[in-house]
């Protein structure tokens, strides 16, 4: 399905800052295709300015991003839903909050109007399932899809829409297709959907990633596996006993609504259980980092001492 590069009008590749998306572009660079085609998209889980809600991302995200695009030219625009992932969480008899996003210099309202009031009150669901691990869907998924299906630049064009899923990642993600038509596809726009990473293996991510001299995100510094949200659904014991280390005021507070809503992050545990008896990442090494993964990025993410991050090839920590 997917046409040579010269074929499309717009490249966007959808960019959590991670090491997998990263590695997209950075296939991008390696096979010279033109920087003013690509763009990188960043869905901000927690919402954007009057509308952010800091609860559940890195604080050092969206700054990393930002240096990323800045590093090699690339055009760099934020999607959002209103309040992000504590607004969804704690929606109550209500639909779902509206969608932002950015357009050159202005910001863009998608309004909610459609759907039926609903309550959630309750942490995504730690399964594959879309539907019930909304976070994905609800933060991500559905909010670049609206912007995609409604941006007035991308009308009547070809968009190759990347994504940097790959198999190896979990038994549900080995199923995805390399190549399908978007589900924004249509008569205004043609829309395909591209995985080039599918069949990569981590040790290719993290090798077009030295080559590249890209220095990976704190997060991974810290022994972090994925670059997800800063208090992922799927963190182990170790990864939430590291994040209490790291950053003990969020896990206090996540906690706190544990307890107040009487419902559980995990399945079994609670996250005083969890931290108790798991061990943290951080090493004398690796503590420089925490503040940086802590507060906002503004260095280059360009290196000449390139390292291999503690959290390279571990498990869990980030969506199956």
């Amino acid at each position: 399905m997917i046409k040579d590069f010269s074929y499309y009008d717009e490249i966007i590749v959808n960019s959590s800052g991670g090491k997998d998306s990263s590695a997209c572009l950075l296939f991008l660079k390696e096979n010279n295709v033109p920087i003013e085609k690509v763009s990188m998209w960043h869905q901000a889980i927690d919402g954007m300015g009057s509308t952010k809600k800091n609860f559940f991302d890195w604080p050092s995200t969206k700054g990393y991003v930002q240096s990323f695009a800045d590093e090699f030219g690339y055009a760099l625009d934020y999607q959002w839903r209103a309040y992000g992932f504590f607004g969804e969480m704690f929606r109550e008899n209500s639909r779902t909050n509206d969608v932002y996003y950015t357009y050159d210099d202005s910001v863009c309202r998608l309004a909610t109007k459609g759907g039926k009031n609903s309550t959630r009150l309750k942490w995504p669901a730690k399964t594959a399932s879309l539907s019930q691990r909304w976070c994905s869907a609800y933060l991500k998924i559905d909010v670049a899809a609206r912007a995609l299906a409604n941006h007035p630049r991308l009308q009547n064009k070809r968009i190759l829409f990347i994504t940097g899923e790959r198999r190896e990642e979990s038994n549900t993600r080995a199923k995805y297709k390399e190549a399908e038509l978007h589900r924004c596809n249509s008569k205004k726009r043609l829309v395909h959907h591209w995985r080039p990473i599918i069949d990569w293996k981590e040790g290719e991510i993290w090798s077009i990633m030295e080559r590249n001299h890209i220095d990976p995100h704190p997060a991974y510094k810290l022994g972090f596996p994925r670059l997800s949200c800063r208090s992922c659904i799927f963190y182990s014991k170790d990864h939430w006993a590291t994040l209490n280390e790291v950053d003990p005021g969020t896990v206090k507070m996540l906690q706190t609504i544990e307890e107040d809503l009487n419902f559980t992050i995990d399945n079994k545990l609670t996250l005083k259980e969890l931290v108790a008896i798991g061990k943290s990442k951080v090493t004398e090494e690796t503590i420089q980092f925490i503040s940086k993964a802590t507060s906002q990025f503004k260095q280059s993410v360009i290196t000449n001492n390139w390292t291999l991050p503690s959290g390279a090839f571990g498990s869990g920590g980030g969506s199956i």
